[in-house]
């Protein structure tokens, strides 16, 4: 259970910088990394929010009762990329799952250049790094306002490439490698055909713990499972004056990394309520409610240390239950933004997933990938000179020609 409240609590690490709470205490006195908060228009906050709900709303759908861990900034990255692309009733549907309607998409990608500049250099102790890549298949015409927009706003790159290559599979994961840190080394096995482009986001975050020491030692202690068995875990405790509040049988306690740009927010449910019904419970306007009555506070804090990864091979279920349809609906995708093909081409073929964590004594290592991959209804012409090198072993077969009818069936492989 331990795991799950902590996964919950990073729901928000990419916008924990916007919450309104009390300045955390911290040991930095180098005025060079001093903590100047980020300052959002009213549109920008009403973004940071609407992101946040759609975070939780994703978390809701997915729960499952084991460790948990989805980077909200992460899927709302890569899906808003995908949605300057959208148009018409597929534009709706994405921009009302991502919680931006009413909010234009200058506004929406605006406020996203925003984050990925400001949040790189908000903390000299802490890491925090974002990527953002489109891959584009090199017989898709795609629109060059499209590409622009995405590059702009989302500072991300473009590679053209062959998605009926097999090598693409190892550049997509090793570009997935590279962006965090080798955590998540693989987010997909392979990629289908008819895949013309893929909209890909990472993050990463590594960060010390500021202002505040646990002990170096840690304790083998009993852990209260979700199902109320017992196990041993390696406790680790602090003592120290932390933001702190309770309400209603629900306590937070925030611990601050670096200069206190980035914290980590750890809930603890009434203890008479079920997990499960706690989950459900809790939402963006619990999580809000309790930040702003944070207070700072002496804390005897005790919590495991813990590592894990979180995986999720197919998001495209949930965010059609969220009403995301017609994205991933062949006849009724409209992605004419994206590129010069007809209603109906192209759409949402598959959203992938993947996270790590990695909390102990000194500080937090977490890493999140999402991949979107889009697909065409119907199959690419091929243009240039194709390369078929049967330097391997291969099938032949031996038919006649106006029935098609099979003779005989062979493979050479040697």
């Amino acid at each position: 259970m331990h795991k799950i409240l902590t996964s919950i609590a990073i729901l928000a690490l990419g916008l924990t910088t916007m919450v309104a709470c009390e300045k955390l205490n911290t040991e930095d006195s180098n005025t060079d990394n001093e903590y100047i908060p980020l300052m959002l228009t009213k549109a920008e906050s009403g973004i940071a929010a609407k992101a946040n709900e759609f975070g939780f709303n994703v978390y809701h759908s997915l729960y499952e009762e084991k460790p948990m861990l989805i980077s909200p900034l992460s899927l709302s990255l890569a899906l808003s990329m995908t949605a300057c692309g959208a148009d018409g009733e597929t534009e709706k549907q994405m921009t009302s799952v991502l919680g931006f309607t009413g909010y234009s998409s200058e506004e929406v990608a605006g406020y996203y250049k925003k984050m990925v500049e400001a949040l790189k250099g908000i903390d000299k102790k802490s890491t925090f790094e974002i990527a953002n890549s489109i891959w584009v298949s090199k017989y898709l015409n795609v629109k060059e306002e499209f590409v622009s927009m995405v590059k702009d706003n989302f500072v991300s790159e473009k590679r053209t490439v062959d998605f009926m290559d097999p090598t693409v599979v190892n550049q997509v994961n090793k570009w997935c490698s590279d962006n965090t840190h080798g955590k998540i080394t693989e987010i997909v096995k392979s990629i289908p055909p008819e895949t013309v482009m893929a909209l890909v986001n990472a993050l990463y975050f590594n960060g010390k713990w500021g202002g505040f020491k646990f002990n170096d030692k840690t304790n083998e202690e009993d852990f209260r499972t979700i199902d109320e068995s017992k196990t041993k875990v390696e406790m680790m405790s602090a003592s120290s004056n932390f933001s702190y509040a309770s309400d209603d049988g629900w306590s937070m306690v925030n611990l601050p990394y670096g200069n206190g740009a980035f914290r980590m927010s750890v809930i603890l449910p009434p203890v008479d309520m079920k997990f499960a019904d706690a989950a459900k419970s809790l939402d963006a306007d619990r999580f809000i409610k309790l930040s702003a009555m944070a207070r700072t506070h002496p804390v005897n804090l005790k919590m495991p240390q813990f590592k894990y990864e979180y995986s999720i091979d197919e998001l495209g279920d949930v965010l059609v239950s969220l009403g995301m349809e017609d994205a991933f609906d062949a006849s009724k995708a409209d992605f004419r933004k994206m590129a010069d093909v007809p209603l109906g081409e192209i759409f949402i073929r598959t959203v992938k997933h993947k996270t790590f964590i990695d909390v102990n004594t000194k500080g937090t290592e977490a890493a999140a990938v999402t991949y979107v991959g889009m697909g065409i209804a119907a199959a690419l012409p091929v243009t240039g000179t194709v390369d078929f090198i049967a330097d391997r072993p291969f099938f032949f077969f031996i038919s006649e020609s106006s029935t098609g009818s099979i003779l005989f069936i062979g493979q050479k492989t040697n």
